[in-house]
């Protein structure tokens, strides 16, 4: 009996503890909402950052109406603040938003940080995004956008990205071009010739690009001339060229012998 009416009293101050854990966390949404109301812009800023660490199960209403009027907020710093916490909301109404941000914000560093959080969503709408991304002026946003483009599954890609992943790997940004042949995983004939041609009118002397053309070719089986330059760059200066040149050659003999 005494072990009972212990075990019944640690559950009640459990469960005490777990309300007063509850009721605090709801007063700190409370105070952060506030800050975000009635300060300046640096005020604002803080508490966008901060009220969404007070998320829990439920009782969230606060944090995302707050999170929901600072993504409008006249400050880009504060905005960013609020696309951050809306991408750990994953809800409905925050994909909403961030595609708005994403596509029509006026600010390039709001409009990145937009496309940056939409990867984690994997949603099919989210494609129009990226692609009108790529179109920006800023390579920042077009690496950012062939990034989230690489990030959907592989139907989607097939079905309607790969014109512009090609596009990506023309861009005139070098930056734009070597993160799209670094991260590029699925496998597609077209994609195929675009990183084929990269490699074979990259100067022996582009490491860069040459190192990302291979990484980008693994697993191919390789075209006549492509192989020729792939063998070439067995004799290559760099010893990483010449390894990752290697492994395309082992990797094309498994996929042509299956041993």
């Amino acid at each position: 009996m005494p072990f009972l009416l212990f075990f019944l009293f640690l559950h009640l101050a459990g469960c005490n503890m777990f309300q007063r854990s509850e009721l605090i966390r709801v007063q700190k949404q409370r105070s952060a909402a506030n800050k975000y109301a009635t300060g300046n812009w640096m005020d604002r800023r803080d508490a966008t950052k901060d009220i969404v660490t007070y998320l829990g199960h439920d009782k969230n209403d606060l944090i995302i109406g707050t999170l929901m009027v600072a993504s409008r907020d006249p400050s880009p710093t504060v905005r960013i603040e609020a696309v951050k916490g809306l991408g750990i909301l994953k809800t409905g109404p925050a994909l909403e938003v961030l595609e708005k941000l994403a596509s029509d914000d006026s600010n390039g560093n709001v409009r990145w940080y937009a496309i940056k959080e939409l990867r984690s969503f994997k949603d099919p709408s989210i494609a129009e995004i990226y692609i009108k991304g790529l179109g920006n002026d800023d390579w920042l946003i077009r690496e950012e956008s062939v990034k989230g483009m690489l990030s959907m599954d592989d139907a989607i890609i097939k079905e309607k990205l790969i014109p512009y992943i090609i596009k990506a790997i023309n861009d005139p940004s070098s930056s734009v071009v070597y993160t799209t042949l670094h991260v590029v995983k699925i496998k597609d004939a077209r994609l195929y010739h675009a990183i084929a041609d990269k490699l074979n009118s990259c100067s022996l002397y582009n490491y860069s690009l040459l190192e990302a053309s291979l990484i980008a070719l693994e697993g191919y089986q390789l075209d006549p001339k492509t192989k020729e330059k792939v063998i070439n760059l067995l004799f290559h200066d760099s010893i990483h060229i010449r390894l990752l040149a290697l492994r395309i050659l082992k990797k094309e003999k498994i996929l042509m012998t299956g041993k």
